[in-house]
C-alpha cells in the first residue's frame, strides 16, 4: 500500500503539478528587460532558466561585454511575439520572477541565446532539464568564439574552486569558499575548464 501511495505521489509531482512541464497557454512579451529576462502581458517577469546573459546594469561600472548585443538579440527573438513557457522543478526564484524555458513556436529561446554566444549556460540545480543540450551549445559557441566568447579572459589565479552543489566557480580567496564542504569542493586549473562543463563565475569574487 505504501509503495502504491509513493508511486502515486511521484506521478502527481511529475505529471499533474502545474509547476512542471509545458503550458499550452500563450503569452505576449511586452518588454525585454535584458538578455535573459522579459515581461509578459500579464505583468509577470520571466527569468530564463539555464542561461545567464551579460549584465546590462551593474553597480560598479557600465554594461558587461556583449550585454547590449544580448539584449537586442533577445528583443529580436521575443518582443511583441507569442511565447509559451515550460517549467522545471522550481517555478519562481527568490525575487518572485517566473523561471521558465521560453519558446516562440518551435524556437527554443534559451537555447538560441547560448548557441549563438549571447549568453552562458547557467546550470543551477534542481532545474536541469535541458542541461546537456545547453552545455553542448555553449561548448560549440566557445570553440567558434561566437558572441561573448570573443572576449579573452586570462587566468589570474593558479587554481579555482568550484561548488559541485551550486555549479558556482570561485577564486580561492573568495569568502564563500569557506562555506563549501569537502564533498562539494572541486578544483580547476583554468576558469575556462570550469565554464565548459557548466560552472558560472561567482558574482562576488568575479573570477
Amino acid at each position: 500500500m505504501k509503495r502504491v501511495l509513493f508511486l502515486f505521489l511521484v506521478f502527481a509531482v511529475l505529471f499533474i503539478s502545474p509547476c512542471f512541464g509545458k503550458e499550452n497557454k500563450e503569452y505576449t512579451v511586452t518588454k525585454v528587460i535584458d538578455g535573459d529576462t522579459i515581461q509578459l502581458d500579464t505583468g509577470e517577469i520571466v527569468r530564463y532558466i539555464g542561461v545567464d546573459a551579460p549584465e546590462l546594469h551593474t553597480k560598479t561600472s557600465g554594461p558587461e561585454f556583449y550585454a547590449k548585443e544580448a539584449a537586442r538579440f533577445n528583443k529580436r527573438l521575443v518582443f511583441l511575439k507569442k511565447v509559451t513557457l515550460e517549467f522545471d522543478v522550481e517555478r519562481k526564484d527568490q525575487y518572485g520572477r517566473l523561471l521558465a524555458y521560453v519558446f516562440v513556436k518551435k524556437t527554443f529561446v534559451n537555447g538560441e541565446l547560448v548557441r549563438l554566444g549571447y549568453a552562458r549556460a547557467f546550470i543551477k540545480p534542481p532545474n536541469l532539464k535541458y542541461k546537456d543540450l545547453l552545455l553542448t551549445y555553449q561548448q560549440k559557441a566557445m570553440d567558434e568564439e561566437r558572441g561573448l566568447w570573443q572576449e579573452k579572459k586570462k587566468d589570474t589565479e593558479t587554481l579555482y574552486i568550484g561548488n559541485k552543489r551550486t555549479y558556482i566557480l570561485h577564486r580561492p580567496s573568495c569568502p564563500l569558499v569557506k562555506k563549501i564542504s569537502d564533498k562539494n569542493r572541486i578544483t580547476f586549473k583554468s576558469r575556462v575548464d570550469a565554464i565548459r562543463i557548466g560552472y558560472t563565475p561567482c558574482r562576488q569574487c568575479r573570477p
